[in-house]
């Protein structure tokens, strides 16, 4: 090992994570998700953007007053995993919403349950995950890494959102403490998640291998990471959200060492910080059919871990995927801070 270098031993795994029930890119619990109500009406808007999709439908109260809710979906990747598009809906059409009201007096926002045009509900039924389950058992063999791939709504990637369980240090457990979702989520200025969190997210990834470097990019606020191979040092690499990673192979297993994360207010889990201790171990290992890979990480900062974490993933190839990034908006991101209510600002 070098000064600076790697160590291609990899780290002392310990800890394997669990299970733990979904939850977006921020926390749901603003919303009722005992109770449901049924909004008939107008589309006057349909925003298709990151991280969430919103549909704005205007109807009218018993005393004839018109209001206008704003309905929370998916992200555009889970969306289009269900079928839809920026054009699945236009301004005028008249539809039937079954959601959740946000827990606020007043508030007119809700979660959406299911969307009927012309009584067919839109959202086809299920879950996201069975969605993208469902689009998972297409797979096809492929040559390598290079191609596009669907990442398995596994429940692992859902720890990330609650890691109060987590070996946290006194900083670790007193930064999840005065952490307040609503104020202090760094995706409230599109700061996006980092590795290896954002590698487990069910969105559509597109790996490309070269001989210099190998890029992941992902279609969930079109994050993107380049792997420097041929490196054995991270000397001199700039601090980055996602870090300064090197790669090299171990047979046709990708191993990324990566160092030199930016200080990120969520950068290990939800309200856990990141520092500059920070290190991440990954590696990509193609299933013997090739139509997936698994995905490995043991991550390391002791100044908020007091142990090393550890887990797994699993994509799967789907070259018939069209690869769509679309990039935060941060207007959308902050929508519900607050829990505001009416039209966004146009």
């Amino acid at each position: 090992m070098v000064a600076g270098g790697v160590n291609r031993c990899g780290l002392a795994a310990v800890v394997l994570l669990g299970a733990v029930a979904a939850e977006g890119h921020h926390s749901r619990t603003i919303y009722d998700t005992q109770r449901s109500i049924t909004i008939d009406g107008v589309v006057t808007v349909f925003e298709w953007a990151n991280p969430h999709v919103y549909l704005y439908v205007e109807t009218q109260t018993d005393s004839g007053e018109s209001v206008v809710w704003a309905i929370e979906q998916s992200s555009t990747t889970g969306m289009r995993r269900r079928g839809w598009s920026p054009d699945t809906l236009a301004v005028g059409d008249r539809v039937r919403v079954e959601a959740h009201p946000a827990r606020a007096a007043g508030s007119n926002m809700a979660l959406v349950a299911a969307v009927h045009r012309q009584g067919v509900n839109l959202y086809g039924g299920g879950s996201f995950e069975e969605a993208v389950a469902r689009q998972a058992r297409s797979a096809v063999p492929a040559g390598g890494l290079s191609g596009t791939w669907i990442v398995e709504p596994l429940p692992l990637y859902q720890q990330f959102s609650r890691p109060q369980a987590w070996p946290l240090t006194g900083k670790g457990r007193s930064a999840v403490a005065g952490y307040d979702d609503a104020t202090m989520n760094p995706q409230l200025d599109c700061k996006a998640r980092t590795a290896p969190w954002f590698m487990l997210f069910p969105s559509v990834q597109r790996i490309d291998v070269g001989d210099a470097v190998v890029s992941i990019r992902s279609e969930y606020d079109a994050i993107e990471r380049t792997v420097h191979m041929g490196l054995d040092t991270h000397a001199g690499a700039t601090p980055l959200y996602q870090g300064h990673s090197i790669g090299w192979w171990e047979g046709e297993v990708l191993v990324v060492d990566t160092t030199h994360f930016a200080e990120h207010r969520s950068g290990n889990a939800r309200g856990v910080p990141s520092g500059p201790h920070k290190h991440l171990v990954e590696r990509f290992e193609l299933s013997p059919d090739r139509t997936s890979f698994r995905y490995r990480f043991e991550l390391a900062d002791p100044e908020y871990l007091a142990q090393t974490i550890t887990g797994e993933g699993r994509s799967v190839h789907r070259p018939d995927l069209q690869f769509a990034p679309v990039a935060c908006d941060v207007d959308n991101a902050r929508r519900f801070v607050g829990e505001r209510t009416g039209q966004p600002d146009r």
